[in-house]
Order: structure tokens, then sequence, then C-alpha cells
């Protein structure tokens, strides 16, 4: 359906007061919803690539986590890891599904039943990964070993530093020697299954603390035979990067100092990823609730995957609502939705950009 039409279609003039306040009539009209250029009209339309979360829980305390943040304000059961049985039925409902990204805003390896999830996904074709991000500091050696045993595809651990002194300042409670000591098992691992998988990176956040050792990280993780990916850091408060042209010309990144600038430009150039992932790889909390993406912590679409299945989640009207406000800039927000709140979205209908999926 073309956009004018959508809109024409959608909206009546007897409900223009509601729609100023922030309800919309198609969140009330089922009417055209399967013919609604987002509606999938069979599971294998659906995205081939999900963002499940093993577990929200982490034994660590980084001074400029958002998790930590919330913890205090969140109801007693936000916290927690994706069981066995729900990963199970979740993979044996959809198995058009090909790969699955653990890691969000926890540590997947304080998942009790990680070795379990690793082993079916690999057994029913499905490639495992944490992207996001991993600490490493608390594995069995069994678990690295179901790594490389059941070809985990890929992981990104979070090493901030190359030396212990440095690394403990931000990951606080966290052991830089037991990190790298667990990377050398899993390349053992490597060695004796003659796999390449996972593959590994080292994910360096730049801090003004740990600059310094930009050029000592590259060569370790060289030694480990790891990539290196540096990311900014997007704390304004918490210890800014202090020689801003050294560190781009060390890591290629662009420095911000506002970080109002860092996303008017990344908008620009259409890489906010995150909204993306709500078409392209959609964000489901470990309990099975429909998040949409990775920067959404407890408001979700009230919907639930693993009660509600993934077909139905997606057709639902918020989520369809959800996708026009993110790519028509004249669809009113819905005070309903999470994306209404949102920094980026509110940063697009700011910048009068739309995502182009």
């Amino acid at each position: 359906m073309e956009r004018r039409d959508f809109i024409k279609n959608s909206l009546c003039l007897s409900c223009m007061g509601l729609i100023v306040s922030g309800c919309n009539s198609f969140l009330s009209d089922n009417s055209n919803l399967k013919n609604d250029k987002f509606y999938y009209k069979s599971k294998q339309d659906l995205p081939k690539t999900v963002r499940l979360e093993a577990c929200s829980l982490c034994q660590l305390n980084c001074p400029a986590c958002t998790v930590r943040k919330l913890e205090k304000q969140m109801p007693k059961d936000w916290l927690g890891y994706l069981k066995f049985k729900d990963f199970k039925k979740f993979v044996d409902e959809n198995d058009f599904i090909k790969e699955i990204e653990l890691s969000n805003n926890g540590e997947i390896f304080l998942n009790p039943e990680l070795d379990e999830i690793i082993k079916y996904a690999y057994e029913k074709g499905v490639s495992l990964t944490a992207g996001n991000g991993v600490n490493l500091n608390t594995v069995s050696e069994t678990t690295l070993e179901n790594l490389v045993k059941y070809k985990f595809k890929y992981m990104k651990v979070s090493i901030d530093g190359a030396t212990p002194e440095t690394y403990k300042i931000y990951r606080v409670g966290g052991d830089f020697n037991n990190v790298i000591d667990n990377i050398k098992k899993i390349n053992y691992f490597k060695k004796k299954y003659n796999s390449e998988y996972p593959h590994l990176f080292w994910q360096f956040i730049l801090f003004g603390h740990n600059e310094h050792e930009i050029e000592l990280a590259k060569k370790k993780a060289k030694e480990l035979g790891m990539k290196i990916e540096f990311k900014r850091n997007m704390s304004e408060e918490y210890s800014p990067v202090k020689n801003k042209e050294l560190v781009e010309k060390q890591t290629g990144l662009k420095i911000y100092k506002d970080k109002s600038k860092l996303i008017k430009d990344t908008l620009v150039k259409q890489k906010l990823i995150a909204c993306y992932t709500l078409f392209h790889a959609p964000q489901i909390d470990w309990n099975g609730n429909f998040l949409g993406c990775c920067k959404i912590y407890n408001g979700s679409f009230d919907k639930n995957v693993f009660k509600n299945g993934f077909l139905d989640v997606l057709n639902s009207q918020n989520v369809i609502y959800a996708k026009h406000m993110l790519t028509d800039l004249t669809v009113m927000p819905s005070k309903n939705l999470p994306c209404s709140k949102c920094s980026r979205y509110k940063s697009l209908k700011k910048e009068k950009l739309t995502l182009l999926v």
C-alpha cells in the first residue's frame, strides 16, 4: 500500500482529536491489517535472524552501564535467563530461523542452561552469535569446549584495556587475566577440533583512561588470533577521550565531543541499526516479551513470543504501527508504543528522516 493510501485508509476526520492526543484509528481497526505492506502472510516470510537474549544478569558493575542504573526502578522479575524449554519451543515452532543473537544487556555465560541451548541450536542448524558482547569472566571449561564443538558462530569479548590495571577501571569486578586465559582455552579447543569457530573479536570501548593502550591492545589481539573493534563511549559524562586526534588516527573512528552530533551524523548516514532490527532482526527478551530492538529495556509491545507465537506478534497492530512510525513521518506517534519514547525515534523526527527498509 502506498503511503498516501495508507494514511487515507487509516485516518478519518471524526477521530482527528484522538490522533492529536497520540491515539490513531489504525490501532483499533483490523480491517486493513492483512493488506498492510508490513503484514506477513506466512512464517516463511518472517526474518531469518532474531535477537533472543540468553541472560540479562551480569556479575560486573561497569560505571556507565544503563542496566545497572535502571535496576532500582524496575520490578524484581525484570532480570533473568532464557530457559532451554522456551528456546527449544521457539526453535521448533520457527524452523525457518537461521541465526540467533544471544547477547543483549547481560552476560550469556551466567545462563545455567546455555550448554543445552548451544547443543540444540547446532542440531537444528541454527547459528548462534554474541555480537553485542560478552565479558567472558565466568564460564566453565565445558562451555568453552561446547562453543567450539557445536560451532558457535562468533562473539565479541568486551576488553576495555590491555592490562589488568586499566581493564578493571571500567569492568569493575572483572579479571583481565582470567578473560585472556578463557580466550586461550577457546583457541586450544579450536586447534583440537580443527575448527575456525567461534570467530573471536576484541571489543574495546574508548575511554580517556584506556586510550594510551590502543596500540598494545591491537598487538595482544593479533597474538590471540582476534580481530579488534573499537567502539565509541556513548556516555558524555564518564571518562571521555582526551587526545581526540590521536585516538582517531589509531582507530579510524571519528570521536564526537557532543553526543547529539554523533546521533545526528549516524541518522544522516542511515546507520541507526537499532531501529532496523525491528524489521530485520527483532529483539526478544529472555522471558519471551517482544522488545523490538535492543535499546528498549522494559517497555514491550505487550506481546510475548513464547505465548502468542512469533508470527502473531509481528502481525500485531502495535508492531505494524511502529514500523509505519519509523518509515513515515506523517504517521503520528502513539503514546502506547515504546518507540514513541525512544531518543532515536525523537531524533528521526527532529531531523525529518525516515528509515529506508
